[in-house]
């Protein structure tokens, strides 16, 4: 009516401005209203969002160059990417919605929480024993073990198709968390150290491997345990900790190499490549080229393609979700996971199982159900975050309880740039599931005595409680 004529780049201004206000928006109704704290589970969901959705928009808006991990299908997608980031502003009112939910509280009165254990080092040796048998098997073609560390970066080829024995990296992770559960239950400096010790090892070989997601994981997950089982940490330690990992994991990503002669060639080749120039270049590459600007491009790539190249798959791939729980050598026709497919589809053959592009996590919504499926996905996480938050509420305590609860919150990124087999198969079968065997162990078999609290005998003490709580406020 006035004769404007808005061009692409004037939309995605917009939607980009509109998105970061109602991300305001909504970070201040969590923290003026529900109180929520930087360590939430809300509030680490909105950092990584933000993280994921806005790098690569901004950077078309300034830029249209493809350079790094930047897609080439940019120019086509440019029509559709101020509609992706409106469609995910739009999300989030359905993300707080599903977040504090009634129905999120009663999910997490029914999970199970167990008890306090007293057989620690008893699940540190087991698990620990079982992780290196699954490595030994997975490593036997490299010629051993530490052959296998020392392909570094490039024994990730070797892993794909193998992934019930790969398991074996993150369960010596969760082997060692015994430790530091046992340290939260006797506070003695002993066991401190060696969760110390036990951690700096499996840190190095991630960092041999060039695992910048599960350096990043590891950090997450001590932080969110110490922050609900031993002590609450202030919010500029929080911050400092963000920094040195952001900049850390860029270095990392741009040292990191592949097959080490030995130990010592670790060193050799990571010296020299510090010291070249384009080391001090690439501390933000994650955020223009990189990591980051990577699985949001699906988004606009499913409002480009369902309908046309495409047809909606109306919930298909959720039915699929569960085949993933048979490993793939056991059921080799399985279905390609998605980043897999997707690469097939937009990027033609040739590519190795352990190249892809990661599927952000409402694409899948879209590609089933349209920007319906967007915002139902958005409300599932509410449900699911929402649930996992009033879960660390009731666990009172239990270190059992707060290990599970910060493995699930520290791998809220990796469920954000991943499909749902993400969330629902990899964080059961990689993190899950061998803490939920150390704590039976840390009971002897507890499951037999009641590890597992009732939640119906724990909401009926927690009612008395309350009320007696209610009544010392008011006196």
């Amino acid at each position: 009516m006035l004769g404007l004529s808005l061009s692409n780049d004037d939309w995605l201004l917009l939607s980009l401005l509109f998105f970061i206000l109602v991300m305001a928006v909504t970070i201040y109704y969590v923290q003026k209203f529900r109180k929520a704290q930087f360590l939430d589970p809300v509030m680490i969901f909105l950092f990584f969002y933000c993280l994921f959705v806005l790098p690569l928009p901004i950077r078309a808006y300034i830029t249209k160059e493809i350079a790094g991990d930047v897609t080439g299908h940019l120019p086509q997608l440019l029509p559709y990417m101020p509609w992706a980031v409106l469609l995910s502003a739009l999300g989030l009112p359905f993300l707080i919605c599903g977040y504090y939910s009634r129905l999120s509280g009663s999910i997490a009165h029914r999970l199970p929480r167990p008890k306090t254990g007293t057989h620690a080092r008893a699940a540190y040796a087991v698990i620990t024993v079982v992780s290196v048998l699954l490595l030994m098997d997975l490593a036997r073609t490299a010629g051993g073990l530490l052959d296998f560390i020392l392909l570094g970066y490039g024994s990730t080829a070797s892993m794909f198709g193998k992934g019930y024995l790969a398991i074996g990296l993150p369960w010596m992770f969760i082997a060692s968390l015994f430790l530091f559960y046992r340290f939260t239950t006797r506070r003695k400096k002993i066991d401190l150290l060696l969760f110390a010790l036990a951690l700096s090892l499996v840190i190095l070989i991630q960092l041999i491997l060039g695992a910048r997601d599960m350096v990043l994981y590891i950090g997450l997950t001590v932080l969110l345990y110490w922050h609900t089982a031993i002590r609450p940490i202030s919010t500029k330690f929080i911050v400092g900790v963000a920094v040195v990992l952001f900049f850390g994991l860029n270095v990392l990503g741009v040292l990191r190499s592949s097959k080490y002669t030995d130990l010592a060639d670790v060193w050799t080749k990571t010296a020299d490549s510090y010291n070249e120039p384009e080391v001090s270049g690439n501390l933000f590459y994650t955020l223009t080229t990189g990591e980051f600007v990577v699985p949001f491009e699906t988004l606009p790539q499913m409002m480009e393609s369902v309908g046309t190249q495409i047809p909606p798959q109306f919930g298909l791939t959720y039915l699929k979700m569960p085949l993933f729980w048979i490993p793939a050598a056991v059921f080799p026709n399985r279905p390609l996971p998605l980043s897999n497919w997707y690469m097939e589809k937009f990027y033609g053959g040739g590519y190795g199982l352990n190249e892809g592009r990661q599927f952000f996590f409402t694409s899948e919504g879209y590609l089933n159900f349209g920007p319906f499926g967007v915002l139902g996905t958005m409300l599932f996480w509410g449900f699911f975050l929402g649930a996992v938050d009033r879960y660390r509420q009731l666990a009172q305590g239990e270190p059992g309880a707060l290990m599970l609860y910060a493995l699930t919150v520290a791998f809220i990124f990796r469920g954000i740039a991943g499909d749902s087999v993400s969330l629902l198969v990899g964080l059961p079968e990689q993190s899950l599931s061998a803490a939920a065997l150390g704590i039976w162990i840390t009971n002897w078999g507890g499951l037999r005595s009641g590890v597992w609290r009732d939640s119906r005998s724990l909401a009926r003490f927690a009612e008395p409680q309350r009320a007696a709580n209610l009544g010392s406020a008011r006196r």
